[in-house]
């Protein structure tokens, strides 16, 4: 079993002090084989944004986890037009060092396999975009990993509409051929962003759904921007026929398990079954719910 951190939309510039401390005392008494990023590191892609949203990362690997990042849409200039336009980018590779190197990053190692895709597009400002050529970056990717390598692809944009607070997002330019390939590729997990709402699927669930995949959201763990839920972001422990994921949400106090979703199957290619333990995860977040109302 592998264990991956998955934040997204952190927004550093309209964060909350409290909470970026929160995280890193989690994160200090945490092992993981992977912290995920899903984008929006920043609020408007400013120097000194980036700048604190490096100092996270690097406290980040200095308690000795490993880091994959990707850009998001509010990490590319949004009052310079020409330069969102003509290099959107740019900023972002400028300022994130190491991880501004490689927009589209991929890691495999024993046991598991993981590509970023950078979905952001200046010219998109919502809903994003894979591209043809990081579809066929993704068929070769994948295409060299082991058959029981764990795959999972990060993203910013959701592939599908999803949950946005009581709304649904739109979802990313190029989904047919986006989505058929994540199932010729045999994807087990697809992290995202972008709704500040945290959510899981299955593929097969889903309006143009394909593959026999989970889609889990995370939702923004101390940005004080589209407060849909309270702060959090997801604890998950996977490998290709067992996954867990807890969804690790502040109190007022510390960060504690809000709910956990429990999925199984008997082989790679099977639709991935929910377990009681969801349920019983469902139960318990109403009954917090119920007691922060009395």
């Amino acid at each position: 079993m592998h264990t991956i951190l998955h934040f997204s939309d952190v927004h550093f510039g309209i964060h909350e002090e409290h909470l970026v401390a929160a995280t890193e005392q989690y994160l200090a008494e945490t092992e993981s084989d992977l912290v995920a990023i899903a984008g929006d590191l920043t609020q408007w892609a400013k120097e000194e944004e980036f700048e604190a949203a490096r100092n996270w990362l690097d406290k980040i690997e200095q308690r000795g986890h490993r880091l994959m990042v990707v850009p998001g849409n509010h990490d590319v200039p949004s009052f310079n037009l020409v330069k969102r336009f003509m290099s959107p980018n740019a900023t972002y590779e400028k300022h994130m060092g190491e991880w501004g190197e490689e927009l589209n990053p991929w890691l495999n190692e024993e046991g598991f396999a993981i590509l970023g895709l950078n979905s952001m597009r200046g010219l998109v400002i919502k809903n994003g975009e894979i591209s043809d050529e990081q579809i066929q970056l993704m068929r070769d990717k994948f295409g060299e990993a082991q058959d029981d390598d764990l795959r999972i692809l990060m993203l910013h944009h959701p592939m599908w509409k999803l949950p946005r607070g009581e709304e649904l997002s739109d979802p990313i330019q190029n989904q047919v051929a986006a989505v058929s390939a994540t199932d010729d590729v045999g994807i087990d997990l697809i992290l995202s962003g972008h709704n500040h709402t945290s959510s899981v699927h299955r593929t097969v669930d889903l309006p143009k759904g394909d593959g026999s995949a989970l889609v889990i959201q995370a939702g923004t763990a101390f940005s004080t921007r589209i407060k849909i839920e309270p702060p959090s972001f997801n604890h998950i422990t996977a490998d290709r026929h067992n996954c867990v994921i807890k969804v690790i949400g502040w109190d007022g106090d510390n960060y504690v398990e809000r709910r956990q979703h429990h999925y199984v199957r008997e082989h790679d290619e099977a639709h991935w079954q929910p377990t009681k333990g969801n349920t019983m995860g469902l139960v318990a977040e109403m009954a917090r719910a119920a007691e922060g109302k009395a």
